[in-house]
């Protein structure tokens, strides 16, 4: 038999984990959330990455931006988040809430998929 087990990023107190905005340097979240990465200084990938994101971001009308941090800056952020590798890209709700999370650059299509949960998870709450 195999089990296989999925462990989310969960907050101290078990819930789910949210980033401040000051933390990744905003004053305060946009309407849909944050597209948040780690990168690598000289780093392929990271620069490949952080242009797909901005292309993406582009397209939302402010409602989503990009923050691209340094790896070897904010590493409290990077533990709590697990962010072992560059590029790791998050994606942060409008309330911070961490939602997915890609240990490589995300392909458009997972992106597509992402913003469009947060499009609807913002009706939702709405």
């Amino acid at each position: 038999m195999l089990i296989a087990a999925v462990r989310g990023r969960h907050g101290a107190n078990g819930g789910a984990l949210r980033v401040r905005p000051k933390e990744i340097g905003l004053d305060s979240y946009p309407e849909l959330g944050v597209l948040l990465q780690f990168s690598a200084a000289g780093s392929r990938a990271s620069r490949e990455s952080l242009n797909r994101l901005a292309r993406f971001g582009a397209h939302t009308d402010g409602r989503v931006v990009v923050v691209d941090l340094a790896v070897h800056r904010m590493t409290g952020l990077q533990a709590r988040l697990g962010a072992r590798h560059a590029p790791a890209v998050y994606l942060l709700a409008a309330d911070g809430t961490v939602t997915r999370h890609w240990a490589r650059p995300p392909e458009p299509p997972e992106l597509e998929n992402a913003l469009s949960e947060l499009a609807e998870r913002r009706a939702v709450l709405a």
